[in-house]
């Protein structure tokens, strides 16, 4: 079975790929812990990330937005004491304000605004410069709506990893699957 090249690093990233990276998302809880892990991850490994995950999910609730955008100070002390998980001050306030901006925004919206513009401009999968080149306004919009670290790397592995840009290379058994999967959500 063909897969994308960098699915090949570990057993662990094989299962990602497979399972969960590009498969749309539309339950908040699941869209904020792929938004909270593209965080983290930046200028780390992603495999870093996913070994920490389970950590995570337990440190903050489940993504449970309603939860996190309650966390205090002591809960950010808390958190910057748990060496399960990585233990960055900016990172873990800005995920608390994320869930904040959570319960004033539309997440599902926000995230899934860009899929009919892409699909209108013809923009898809075989040219990532020009998509990334539209990532900017979406940036901005989250930005507006109080997402603290959603700058255009973060926000496009989001994209990715949500499902609404679709980067499976393009002979991997996941890209047509994903294409479909998306075609049937909206």
């Amino acid at each position: 079975m063909k897969r994308c090249t960098w699915a090949s690093d570990s057993a662990e990233m094989l299962v990602y790929h497979d399972k969960e990276w590009g498969i749309p998302k539309k339950k908040v809880s699941e869209l904020f812990e792929c938004l909270t892990l593209e965080i983290f991850q930046a200028g780390l490994s992603w495999s870093t990330v996913l070994r920490k995950r389970d950590a995570f999910r337990k440190d903050f609730v489940h993504f449970d937005v309603a939860k996190i955008s309650q966390f205090n100070d002591d809960d950010t002390e808390r958190l910057m004491n748990d060496e399960a998980i990585i233990r960055n001050r900016a990172k873990i306030i800005a995920t608390i304000e994320n869930a904040k901006a959570c319960m004033n925004n539309d997440l599902v919206r926000l995230t899934w605004q860009p899929f009919n513009f892409m699909q209108m401009d013809g923009l898809n999968d075989n040219n990532k410069n020009d998509i990334k080149k539209f990532i900017k306004p979406y940036v901005k919009s989250f930005k507006d709506a109080g997402f603290k670290r959603v700058g255009p790397t973060t926000l496009y592995s989001y994209f990715q990893a949500v499902g609404v840009i679709n980067d499976h290379e393009l002979d991997c058994f996941r890209h047509d699957e994903i294409n479909n999967a998306v075609g049937d959500l909206l």
